[in-house]
C-alpha cells in the first residue's frame, strides 16, 4: 500500500518534533490505558513488546482556588467542593454505572450526560464538577453531549482493578510514539509499499478501472486543510482500493464530482453532518516544576483553558535531559478569538489563570513554546450519534472512510484509532476483490 501523509512527518495527532538531539515529544499530549489493548498488541505485532512503559499516574481537579487529587476512591472522599452525601453518590454511581452495564451503552443513547449525571449524582455534582468540566471542553454544546460519550470514560478507559484501583499506572512509550511511527513505515516498505510524507492528496477520483489520487506538491500543506486549495503534481497515480482517514470536512472536498455522485448525497449528508471542536496545544518548557501532578482538568469557569498536562511530573525530565514540559490544553469552536493568537500572545492570555494554580508562576519561567492546532480534533457527539454516524463502506466498492467521528462510543485516541485500522481493512476486504495477504 502506499500511504500519503499532509504533514512533513508521521502520526497525525500523535505526531512528535525534535526537542533535542534526537529526543522527541508529542505535539499534543497522548498516554495509554492499561485497558488499550489493540495499540499493546500492534507494539506486540511489530516485535516491540518492551517499548511500553506503565508508570504511577497523578491527577488532580481544580476548582476552589486549589488542586484537589482526583487519582483515587479516597481522593473522591476527600474532596471537599462537594458535600460528603455528594461525594459518596458520585463514587457508587459510576461503580454502580460500571457493574450493572458492562459493556452495553444503549440504555444511554437517547440522554445526555447531564441527564444522568444529575439523576443519579446529584444536582450539586454537575454544578461544582462535571458541569463545568463539559463546559471547559464543548463550550455552549456541554448541555447536549450523549451519555455515552460520557459512559466510555467511566467503563472502558478507566476500567482498573485490585491494585491499579488505588494506584492507577498510565503507559507510555519509551522513545515517544515517534517509535511506532518509524516501525510502521518499515514494515510498509518492506512490503512493497510508499510511505509519502509531506504528499496530501489533492482530488480522489474514479474512473471505471479503478480509482486515482492527484497528489499534493511538497509544501501543500502551508495552504492548510482543504484540499481544493492544495498545488498538486501533474501525474495522478492509480490504485485498487482506498482508505481515507481524513477529517469528515477534508473527505467531501477530496472527492471527484462524478465520485461524490456514485457515493449518493445520502452518505454525503452524514458526512456532512460532522460537528468538530479545534483543539488549541500550548507546550510550554520550563525551567521549573509547575505542579505536582501530571494532569491536572480544570472545574473552574474562570480559567480560559481545559487542562495542565505535566508531562515531566509522568516521565521523569532525565529522559528529556533535565529538561521540563508542560502543554495547557485548550478546545474551542471555529473561529474563536483564541485561535488566532501567536504563543506570545496566547501566553498573555493565559498567565493570570496560570497564576491561579500556581500563584508564583511568572512568564519567565518559560525557556521555549510551541504552539498546535487542529481543527478536526473532537467529534460533537449528541443524542442519536450512532444513526447519524457515516458507515466504513461508502457504498462504493473499494473506497472506505474511517477517522475519529466513527470511534463510538469511545473518544478518539491511539488505542482505538488502531482498532478503527483493523475495521477499515476488514470492510475492504469485505467489499472489494482485493488479493488478501497470505499469512
Amino acid at each position: 500500500c502506499d500511504v500519503y501523509e499532509r504533514w512533513p512527518g508521521l502520526g497525525g495527532q500523535a505526531a512528535t518534533l525534535e526537542i533535542d538531539g534526537g529526543v522527541r515529544l508529542e505535539r499534543y499530549y497522548h498516554h495509554l490505558f492499561t485497558s488499550d489493548r489493540h495499540i499493546a498488541d500492534l507494539y506486540d505485532e511489530l516485535g516491540m513488546p518492551d517499548e511500553l512503559e506503565w508508570r504511577r499516574s497523578n491527577v488532580a481537579t481544580f476548582t476552589d482556588n486549589r488542586s484537589w487529587p482526583f487519582s483515587s476512591p479516597l481522593d473522591i472522599l476527600r474532596f471537599r467542593p462537594l458535600s460528603l452525601r455528594s461525594r459518596v453518590r458520585m463514587g457508587l454511581a459510576v461503580l454502580q454505572l460500571q457493574r450493572r452495564h458492562g459493556e452495553d451503552y444503549s440504555p444511554f443513547e437517547e440522554e445526555t450526560a447531564r441527564d444522568w449525571i444529575e439523576r443519579e449524582m446529584g444536582p450539586e455534582a454537575y454544578a461544582r464538577v462535571w458541569g463545568p468540566l463539559l463546559r471547559a471542553k464543548f463550550g455552549d454544546r456541554a448541555d447536549d453531549i450523549a451519555m455515552p460519550w460520557l459512559w466510555s470514560k467511566f467503563t472502558l478507559r478507566r476500567k482498573v482493578r485490585g491494585k491499579e484501583a488505588r494506584e492507577e499506572r498510565l503507559g507510555y512509550p519509551r522513545g515517544s510514539f515517534e517509535t511506532l511511527f518509524t516501525a510502521l513505515a518499515e514494515r510498509i516498505a518492506a512490503a512493497g509499499g510508499r510511505v509519502l510524507i509531506d504528499r496530501p492528496a489533492a482530488r480522489l477520483d474514479h474512473d471505471g478501472e479503478g480509482f486515482t489520487i492527484l497528489p499534493g506538491a511538497p509544501g501543500a500543506f502551508r495552504a492548510g486543510h482543504d484540499p481544493r486549495e492544495y498545488s498538486a503534481l501533474e501525474r495522478v497515480e492509480r490504485y485498487d482500493a482506498v482508505i481515507a482517514t481524513v477529517p469528515s470536512d477534508v473527505f467531501v472536498n477530496l472527492l471527484a464530482p462524478a465520485l461524490a455522485r456514485r457515493i449518493g448525497e445520502s452518505y454525503l449528508e452524514r458526512v456532512r453532518g460532522t460537528e468538530y471542536f479545534t483543539a488549541l496545544c500550548l507546550l510550554l518548557e520550563l525551567d521549573r516544576q509547575f505542579t505536582p501532578f501530571y494532569w491536572t482538568t480544570i472545574a473552574d469557569p474562570g480559567l480560559p483553558f481545559v487542562g495542565v498536562i505535566e508531562q515531566t511530573n509522568f516521565v521523569e525530565p532525565e529522559r528529556y535531559g533535565g529538561r521540563r514540559f508542560l502543554y495547557v490544553a485548550n478546545y474551542r469552536t471555529a473561529g474563536d478569538p483564541l485561535l488566532d493568537l501567536d504563543p506570545d500572545a496566547l501566553i498573555e492570555r493565559y498567565a493570570r489563570g496560570l497564576r491561579r494554580i500556581n500563584p508564583e508562576f511568572s512568564p519567565d519561567w518559560i525557556k521555549q513554546r510551541w504552539l498546535f492546532r487542529e481543527p478536526a480534533a473532537q467529534p460533537i457527539v449528541t443524542l442519536g450519534y450512532r444513526q447519524r454516524m457515516p458507515a466504513l463502506d461508502t457504498g462504493v466498492p473499494g473506497l472506505v472512510l474511517a477517522n475519529t467521528t466513527q470511534i463510538y462510543p469511545e473518544d478518539r485516541g491511539t488505542n482505538y484509532s488502531v482498532r478503527l485500522g483493523d475495521a477499515a481493512v476488514d470492510a475492504l476486504l469485505r467489499a472489494t476483490r482485493v488479493p488478501q495477504p497470505v499469512a
